[in-house]
C-alpha cells in the first residue's frame, strides 16, 4: 500500500504547551487545543513520518494496543483533514 504524504496547510500555527499542542488557525481565528497523544501524532505528521511508523512507535511509548493506536490516529488524521489543517 503506498503511503499518501500529509502536510500541514498554510495558514496554521502551531506550538507546544506543557503536556498538549496549540493549533491557531489564523484564517478563521480559530484555537484548538491537542492531547499529548494526539499532540505527538501531530507532530509525527508533521514531520513526514509514515503512519505505520506513527503506530508502531505509538504502540511503544504509550502501552496501548495496535488497534488502539490506529484508530487513535486515523480519527485525528480525520478529524484535521475535515477541519483542513492537513491534506494528503
Amino acid at each position: 500500500m503506498k503511503q499518501k504524504k500529509i502536510k500541514i496547510n498554510k495558514g496554521f500555527v502551531y506550538q507546544d504547551v506543557e503536556d498538549e499542542m496549540i493549533i491557531f488557525d489564523s484564517e478563521n481565528s480559530v484555537l484548538l487545543t491537542f492531547n499529548e497523544t494526539a499532540a505527538f501524532i501531530f507532530k509525527k505528521l508533521s514531520k513526514g513520518v509514515d503512519v505505520e511508523k506513527i503506530n508502531t512507535t505509538l504502540v511503544k511509548t504509550y502501552d496501548v494496543t495496535e488497534k488502539v493506536a490506529r484508530k487513535d490516529i486515523n480519527n485525528l488524521i480525520g478529524a484535521l483533514l475535515k477541519k483542513k489543517i492537513i491534506s494528503e
